[in-house]
């Protein structure tokens, strides 16, 4: 029923195009989203299109809903009753994903003159294969790329990330935000966090290694050290202007100090969004318990994509650590 529909519904050509970015949160994506759109014919959006999500989460301004458009559709085909006009549901919400992701896209070229979106996802929890089932569903020509970034600094910078947002109570909020100068903090994960951020980092790889469309792969690293040969390449595979002036333009808008307002890069701000900007960071962090965990969670990835060769690197931990507040 979905071919016929599809025959049957004419759409002009989109007078766009689009390719997507898809990694773990704080993978990086916000500062290659940054360079990306000093690209004078780039426009990266985040517009959250797949998963079939929805949450209500709370952070320091107050409840705040997370959902996909996909979910959204879905919410609209019930209230449509489209059985009543004798529309399957599936074909409906098919269709209004379609039409309301193409028309988002049409809106934000027009408005911005901007004739290459890239659209970056950060999946929610759970939600990985979706997504890439969406963008091979409704953009079946997209390019899509993967954002790695060592899985360790992924969850040492998610935490910090959420210290605002759900750590108030906790040794670390009393730590880091608080500033308590009488503490010393002996492990700075706990169990049930650090797990959570372990399947940020590991759903993303899986999917990618299930998905049979082969994707290239950028890694926060080596934007660390050359980030005008990652943009270069980047955007020759979008056949888009790879000129020096360009790509200088793309580094200069998204270096550290512009970000974060200010800062030099390894000096850290706890609760910044932008909070340290180095790698291997992790390192200060983390105890023998807390790599046992990551090397039994997703150790495997870990090493299939470089970071390790084994699971030694955990022997070198240490037991315990001695944080204390900063100045």
């Amino acid at each position: 029923m979905l071919r016929r529909l599809a025959r049957r519904l004419t759409r002009e050509p989109r007078p766009y195009q689009v390719a997507f970015v898809v990694s773990a949160p704080r993978s990086g994506s916000t500062w290659l989203r940054t360079a990306l759109s000093h690209h004078p014919e780039v426009l990266c959006t985040e517009n959250r299109l797949f998963g079939d999500f929805f949450e209500v989460w709370n952070d320091p301004h107050g409840s705040a809903p997370r959902m996909t458009l996909d979910y959204y559709a879905g919410y609209l085909a019930d209230v449509q009753n489209g059985q009543a006009m004798g529309l399957r549901r599936d074909v409906l919400v098919h269709e209004l994903v379609q039409r309301l992701a193409d028309q988002t896209f049409s809106l934000l070229s027009e408005l911005t003159g901007k004739c290459m979106i890239v659209d970056k996802v950060t999946p929610y929890l759970g939600t990985s294969e979706a997504v890439l089932e969406g963008i091979e569903r409704y953009f079946p020509e997209a390019p899509t790329v993967q954002l790695v970034r060592d899985g360790r600094d992924v969850a040492t910078s998610g935490i910090f990330d959420w210290l605002l947002k759900d750590g108030e109570g906790s040794d670390r909020h009393a730590l880091f935000v608080e500033r308590r100068a009488e503490m010393t903090l002996k492990r700075f994960f706990d169990e049930q966090t650090l797990t959570r951020w372990i399947r940020y980092w590991v759903e993303p790889i899986r999917a990618f290694e299930r998905h049979a469309r082969s994707s290239p792969m950028i890694r926060y690293e080596e934007m660390k050290g050359d980030q005008a040969v990652v943009l270069r390449d980047f955007f020759s595979r979008l056949a888009l202007d790879t000129s020096d002036a360009v790509v200088n333009a793309c580094v200069d808008g998204a270096r550290f100090e512009v970000m974060s307002g200010g800062r030099s890069a390894g000096t850290a701000s706890p609760t910044a969004k932008v909070r340290r900007g180095v790698s291997g960071d992790w390192r200060n962090y983390f105890t023998r318990a807390d790599g046992e965990l990551f090397a039994r969670l997703a150790g495997r990835e870990l090493c299939a994509l470089g970071y390790e060769k084994d699971d030694t690197w955990v022997d070198e931990l240490p037991a315990e650590l001695h944080l204390v507040a900063p100045e």
